[in-house]
């Protein structure tokens, strides 16, 4: 008799809980599908995360929430509007929405992930820090010309970046040819309709002239 009391008692905290949900939201998802003990609730055309007490974790504010893990391991893509940004495991925003475009960490370098603001792209790091400010129209990748660089476009010129994202090599020349075509430890530089050679320090060695 106390235990069919005590399974009454649970249906009608589910059903009570379900009447409470349903009363706020347009939809409920399956819990544990993002994270253990999370549902993905649905209010109006947004979206966010209720627990198994009900209680919101995130409120219903964004467009679409991406699976954990996708991106980076304990956070979600969050789409608001038509920017992007990230959310932890707690529910916070640790990467505020106000990228056109996340790419997914480790694509160029370890750690970093490309991002795009306006017109232009950048990186930011595991922690969500900007390691290099969105400034470039493009960005291509580590090592394609020089192990370690990479070459950065800023208007119709052209320059390098390091690792630490530092610019070795301001975007100043109009092309840059390969290091070692021409002569070991040095790449051919094209600066208006003149041509030269930088060093592998990126220092000039023959000016365009």
């Amino acid at each position: 008799m106390i235990m069919k009391t005590n399974r009454l008692l649970l249906l009608l905290g589910l059903v009570n809980f379900s009447l409470f949900c349903d009363a706020q939201y347009n939809n409920i998802y399956a819990f544990d599908d993002y994270k253990k003990g999370w549902a993905l609730v649905e209010k109006g055309n947004k979206v966010g995360f209720i627990d198994t007490n009900g209680v919101e974790i995130v409120k219903p504010k964004y467009h679409n929430i991406y699976k954990f893990g996708d991106y980076q391991k304990g956070w979600a893509l969050v789409e608001k509007g038509v920017k992007v940004g990230f959310i932890d495991t707690n529910g916070v925003e640790v990467v505020k929405p106000k990228y056109y475009n996340i790419y997914k960490f480790g694509d160029y370098k370890k750690g970093w992930a490309l991002v795009e603001k306006g017109d232009k792209v950048g990186f930011i790091d595991t922690n969500g820090v900007e390691v290099v400010k969105p400034k470039y129209y493009n960005i291509y990748k580590f090592g394609d010309y020089k192990k370690g660089w990479a070459l950065v476009e800023k208007g119709d010129k052209v320059g390098f970046i390091d690792t630490n994202g530092v610019e070795i090599v301001k975007p100043k020349y109009y092309n840059i040819y390969k290091f070692g075509d021409y002569k070991k430890g040095w790449a051919l530089v094209e600066k208006g309709n003149k041509v030269g050679f930088i060093n592998h320090q990126g220092k000039v060695a023959i000016k365009p002239k």
